[in-house]
């Protein structure tokens, strides 16, 4: 049996970057005393185009963010910042972890990484050394241990996450 888990970003960042977008649009209409043209072309080819690019980073791109438990393993896809497939062989052991109160997991470096609010993806490494994935929109995952490295899954349903896992795992 497959079970899709979606790891969406906050609707509160969301909320909060279109009203910040809002501001700088009107502070911007209002700075310009010059006429309703000039407005109108900086508001069209400097905000406009930051608008479309950070609204992508924060809602297109978490939101295609999901991970899969299948019969075959863990498919993780969260584009552009990490995606990996876990087959169920190659898995060591699956533990909870809370990544603000575990030392051992708090990261020491980032590699192709991205963070907005509770919302994080991307490739780590953390205290000990060894490499991690993470992708979560919260403080408590599952970490998902292989021999190369950690992977760090926090999905918004988590407690159905858990039980997909052991449903799943040999």
């Amino acid at each position: 049996m497959t079970t899709i888990f979606k790891i969406p970003m906050s609707k509160t960042v969301l909320t909060f970057f279109l009203l910040v977008v809002a501001v700088v649009a009107a502070a911007v209409a209002w700075s310009f005393n010059s006429g309703l043209t000039w407005t109108g072309i900086c508001l069209i080819a400097v905000a406009g185009p930051l608008s479309l690019f950070y609204w992508y980073m924060l809602y297109i791109t978490p939101k295609r963010a999901s991970v899969t438990v299948a019969d075959e393993g863990i498919l993780l896809a969260a584009p552009p910042f990490a995606s990996a497939v876990i087959p169920w062989a190659s898995v060591v052991k699956t533990f909870r972890v809370d990544l603000k109160k575990d030392a051992d997991f708090h990261f020491t470096k980032t590699k192709k990484y991205m963070t907005f609010g509770a919302y994080r993806s991307g490739m780590v490494e953390i205290k000990d050394g060894r490499e991690a994935v993470v992708v979560t929109n919260r403080e408590d995952v599952l970490c998902v241990q292989t021999e190369e490295r950690y992977y760090l899954i926090g999905p918004s349903d988590l407690p159905g996450f858990l039980e997909a896992v052991e449903k799943g795992a040999p």
